[in-house]
């Protein structure tokens, strides 16, 4: 599902707190709608802790510095990928100074695993200079007791036109009636499949003749991978398995266009 401009600006005349909304029960509402139940010993999705993941990522940026929040949350081998291609996050972050003002950010889409291994979520951001766009953000469940999320791919690209501002607020007075919408994350789970009854279609086509890398949950519900196209053009592809097919849940495309 290509992300267009169009889409973009209007998130983007959001506020970015508007963005911020409660994950659980987006999470909550789609098991009603999806009554599937998860294999016998498989762990079981939980997209709005990913969503609450993100959410205090984004506010460790603030609180602690946009670095050091990036290296708090990585797991080991993490990637970021920029115009050249992705690059190790962890030499990368060695050579980066927290900025004064860090980026905001806030998710609005997370697709997850059946067994929740491996999440994927798509949001809007905002840099200090106001300029806007969206970004998405790979995460694996850490074994153990804990079992709490790193991300293993970071990216993102800002909006290319950028959207046009938002109108200036009127001042409320005894003749003004404010409605404020808050925007709801949707936290959703790929269907719970045995191993042996996997379709048989894996990814979208990958593109010929490009670099490329990704992975896959550990029960194989969700895949996703990068193709690095050419300097500064490249994409990020996510399937998972609904309604008992393949299906293509993301193609962000970087510079979206």
């Amino acid at each position: 599902m290509n992300r267009s401009r169009s889409l973009a600006a209007l998130i983007a005349l959001l506020p970015l707190a508007m963005l911020v909304a409660e994950p659980i029960a987006a999470q909550n509402r789609d098991r009603r709608e999806r009554p599937d139940r998860p294999i016998p010993g498989r762990q079981r999705a939980d997209p709005g802790r990913v969503a609450a993941t993100d959410i205090a990522f984004a506010r460790a940026a603030r609180d602690t510095g946009q670095w050091t929040a990036f290296h708090e949350y990585a797991a080991p081998r993490a990637q970021m990928h920029e115009a050249d291609g992705p690059t190790d996050a962890a030499a990368f972050l060695l050579t980066r100074a927290d900025p004064p003002e860090p980026l905001r950010w806030a998710p609005t889409e997370v697709w997850s695993s059946c067994d929740g291994s491996l999440a994927v979520s798509f949001g809007r951001s905002r840099r200090p200079d106001g300029i806007v766009g969206s970004y998405v953000t790979v995460w694996q469940r850490e074994g153990g007791r804990s079992a709490d999320y790193r991300w293993v791919y970071a990216t993102g690209t800002p909006d290319n036109p950028q959207p046009p501002p938002p109108p200036v607020e009127i001042a409320p007075n005894g003749d003004t009636i404010i409605v404020t919408e808050l925007a709801a994350i949707q936290a959703r789970a790929a269907d719970c499949v045995a191993v042996d009854a996997l379709p048989q279609d894996g990814l979208s086509a990958l593109t010929a003749n490009v670099q490329t890398e990704g992975g896959t949950a550990r029960d194989g519900t969700l895949k996703w991978r990068w193709e690095h196209l050419a300097p500064g053009q490249w994409r990020v592809v996510v399937d998972w398995v609904r309604e008992g097919v393949w299906t293509e849940a993301l193609a962000f495309d970087i510079p979206e266009g």
